[in-house]
């Protein structure tokens, strides 16, 4: 007698089968939490940004000046150069170890451009 050693063509496709089941299954679950952590981690940046303005605006306060923010966007893709505007420079230097390569992001004022109040401040985070 022979001794057949391997597996019945059943069985591989029993396994395969299984395998493909559980990939349907889990990968969509992967990709949402590859979705959920880029939200966290360009909530996270904006967040750090943020703070660098009020950081900037309240030391400004204390020396007895008015920081008028203006509009500006920060490239953090990689392929941008490097802000030359101390305040887009300082946000820039806060976030590039873990924002490089992540988007770009726009730093602004909401409403219009005559209204005298601070609490207006935006940061919004696009991914590229």
């Amino acid at each position: 007698m022979k001794n057949k050693r391997g597996f019945t063509l059943v069985e591989l496709v029993v396994v395969l089968a299984i395998v493909g089941v559980l990939a349907a299954i889990l990968v969509p679950t992967f990709m949402g939490y590859v979705r959920k952590s880029r939200l966290k981690r360009c909530n996270m940046n904006a967040k750090v940004a943020y703070n660098v303005i009020m950081d900037k605006q309240s030391v400004y306060i204390m020396e007895g000046n008015k920081y008028d923010l203006d509009d500006c966007e920060v490239d953090m893709r990689g392929n941008g150069p490097v802000p030359s505007d101390p305040l887009t420079r300082e946000i820039y230097d806060a976030i590039i170890h873990n924002g490089k390569g992540s988007g770009i992001m726009y730093i602004g004022k909401l409403g219009t451009k005559n209204t005298n109040d601070d609490d207006n401040l935006f940061v919004q985070w696009i991914i590229t």
